[in-house]
């Protein structure tokens, strides 16, 4: 028997994301990381090693460069982020993106 009282509710949140603003519903365990790879489609920030310690999932978050598999979404509800993907001018690279 499926029990839906376990299933987490969402919670609302917003955030500016390389200038654009978005609204979503997550929940209470999503990752930063999730938010942005699985629900905005930014797959620049990457999951490399699950334990914090490579920094392949650096964002910068209100100008501070956090690991983002290390923040719950809801903790970023009114925030600005910056992704490698906002780095570029539209048409050409940041020399971060040219070094990879």
């Amino acid at each position: 028997m499926h029990d839906d009282s376990a299933v987490a509710a969402t919670i609302p949140v917003r955030v500016t994301v390389n200038g654009t603003s978005h609204q979503l519903g997550v929940e209470p365990r999503h990752l930063l990381v999730q938010l942005l790879r699985d629900d905005l489609g930014l797959t620049g920030t990457h999951v490399g090693c699950d334990t914090s310690q490579c920094g392949a999932c650096v964002v910068h978050l209100n100008g501070q460069a956090v690991k983002s598999c290390t923040v719950f979404a809801v903790q970023v509800d009114g925030a600005e982020i910056v992704t490698i993907e906002g780095l570029a001018v539209v048409g050409q690279y940041d020399l971060l993106q040219e070094g990879f």
